[in-house]
């Protein structure tokens, strides 16, 4: 696990967009607004707004999607499928 502040520099030096999902309800998860793709500088920005974030370098796989929870400061690997978590990954990929 990485606080999000350290999670988003190492994305930020890593990739230029991000896809974004925010918690709905029922356990999922929708596409920020825009079609879901934003620039990582823009992320910070959403932190403030969402408790509940997933997201996911455009580059990368389905294993490589984070739950960022601002309200603790914590990401955690996920594995994200149709807008919704399928299970947790391993904690200390992150």
């Amino acid at each position: 696990m990485k606080n999000i502040t350290a999670f988003i520099d190492q994305i930020e030096k890593q990739y230029r967009s991000v896809a974004c999902w925010i918690y709905s309800e029922n356990d999922r998860y929708t596409e920020i607004e825009g079609g879901g793709i934003i620039s990582v500088s823009k992320l910070r920005s959403i932190l403030e707004h969402h408790l509940h974030i997933v997201v996911q370098p455009i580059e990368a796989s389905e294993l490589d999607a984070h739950l960022l929870l601002p309200e603790i400061s914590m990401v955690i690997p996920v594995q994200f499928i149709n807008g919704k978590i399928t299970s947790y990954s391993d904690a200390e990929a992150a």
